[in-house]
């Protein structure tokens, strides 16, 4: 999409790429690597794609949500194959996840965050919600061990 959209932006000499990333893109998550994973990558090519474009008026921008009240629990691809040995953390960890998804707010918060990107001054990254933004500022200037320690208990894995 980025390289479809590109030659015209810099023609015009502005533009905006929004990518959605997620928390999990700078958080790990237990049986959520390959999500996450995809999300990190995200992070890397935005800022990446930030500088390189921004010579030319345009700018990238990543919203960032944490959990949101959809149908991503229930959609998640299971795994064909399972290994026994991760049988409880998985149940602890996926019951947490179902958990945090049903109790947060609906994917209008990230709509609206998305709105205020493009109608507000440019920040590179978008934490959505006051939850997204707490945990930006964690990962960025807590100890790691802390920041183990309370993934470790939101997941069940203590």
């Amino acid at each position: 999409m980025v390289r479809a959209v590109l030659p015209l932006m810099r023609r015009q000499g502005s533009g905006l790429i929004i990518n959605t990333g997620s928390v999990l893109g700078f958080l790990p998550a237990p049986f959520m690597g390959l999500y996450a994973s995809t999300k990190h990558a995200l992070e890397g090519f935005s800022e990446s794609l930030d500088h390189e474009v921004r010579g030319f008026g345009v700018r990238v921008i990543l919203i960032q949500p944490t959990f949101t009240n959809t149908l991503l629990d229930i959609n998640a691809v299971k795994p064909v194959q399972r290994i026994d040995s991760y049988s409880t953390l998985l149940k602890h960890a996926s019951d947490a996840i179902t958990a945090q998804v049903r109790s947060s707010r609906g994917p209008e918060t990230v709509a609206d965050e998305i709105r205020r990107a493009i109608e507000g001054p440019h920040k590179l990254r978008r934490p959505v919600g006051s939850k997204a933004r707490l945990l930006s500022r964690l990962r960025r200037f807590m100890p790691v061990g802390p920041v183990d320690r309370s993934l470790r208990k939101t997941f069940g894995l203590q």
